[in-house]
């Protein structure tokens, strides 16, 4: 795959510095309080790069009793936070991976990928790859015949992607990933970011830094109508029979993740589809309770939840 050019990587390089110096002001604002007092477990997966591991978050169900076949085994979600393929948040998802863990009743891995521009496309999504794999490591704790993915923004798009281009090798690996959920994802970099409106926007990314963005994480433009890239561009088949995608009004991600999810209706694929009223792209992230960013988490979440439980039915 392409890479940026020596002076095209310092500029992205010292652009990147700035944004995730900004972000981290910003994430250190949010309420980071886990609900349920279920604190993660922090591990390293093997990465296919020798003397290279993932970070992730480990998130165990209140109970450890078994939920399906085999002693220990349980379902299991991975999921990806938001980055913009560039800025570190391994941990912003915490209050959701967290509830999933306790309501849901099954184990969350959050997993960490590698950002752009040090480490562009394809390099995320071969720590997604690697990370999916890993679940067949430990085979007394995950089920393999009951994986979900979830991912917010970026991340969304990464588990769109595992959920498609990715799934049909990992189901020879032995790894069913029967359901996918993306929440405000970006899911077609070939519309260039500065073409991409919504009528009422609210807090919308500036166009010209969600091209940059797109920048660090493809340097090569040709690269954007790859299905790895933007999952709207890959075939309906390659999805599971659920997938639930969530997006916000006043985001200008979320025309084209409306059309993918309305492109994979039909048929047995049930498609749980949300477009949240008002709400800004990462509305869920260190909102106030009481507020309508709240109350508007409250009901993705829960819907999420509902969603998997009734997907992985305890038995």
């Amino acid at each position: 795959m392409a890479s940026h050019g020596f002076f095209t990587y310092l500029r992205l390089k010292l652009v990147a510095t700035l944004i995730r110096f900004v972000a981290r002001m910003a994430l250190a604002q949010r309420d980071r309080q886990l609900p349920g007092n279920i604190e993660p477990q922090r591990i390293r997966i093997a990465s296919r790069e020798k003397g290279r591991s993932i970070n992730a978050d480990l998130y165990y169900p209140p109970s450890t009793e078994s939920s399906g076949p085999g002693p220990g085994k349980r379902p299991v979600l991975v999921n990806w936070h938001g980055s913009g393929f560039m800025v570190p948040g391994l941990g912003s998802d915490r209050a959701f991976c967290a509830r999933v863990a306790r309501e849901a009743g099954i184990i969350v891995v959050d997993a960490d990928y590698r950002k752009a521009p040090e480490c562009p496309f394809p390099a995320a999504v071969e720590d997604v790859e690697d990370a999916l794999r890993w679940i067949l490591s430990r085979p007394d704790e995950f089920d393999p015949n009951r994986v979900a993915v979830s991912g917010f923004s970026a991340g969304g798009n990464l588990a769109l992607v595992a959920s498609s281009s990715l799934r049909h090798d990992l189901s020879l690996a032995g790894i069913d990933i029967s359901a996918v959920i993306a929440v405000y994802p970006p899911t077609d970099l070939s519309i260039h970011a500065r073409a991409k409106t919504v009528p009422d926007p609210v807090k919308p990314i500036p166009g010209g830094i969600a091209a940059l963005l797109d920048d660090c994480y493809t340097p090569d433009p040709a690269t954007r109508k790859d299905p790895r890239v933007s999952p709207s561009l890959a075939e309906p088949s390659l999805f599971p029979n659920l997938v639930a995608i969530f997006t916000c009004q006043g985001d200008t991600l979320s025309p084209e993740a409306n059309a993918l999810a309305d492109r994979l209706q039909g048929g047995k694929r049930q498609v749980v589809h949300h477009t949240l009223p008002g709400m800004p792209h990462a509305f869920d992230k260190g909102c106030e309770e009481g507020t309508p960013k709240w109350e508007q988490r409250e009901f993705a979440y829960s819907s999420i939840i509902k969603t998997l439980k009734k997907q992985f039915p305890a038995y």
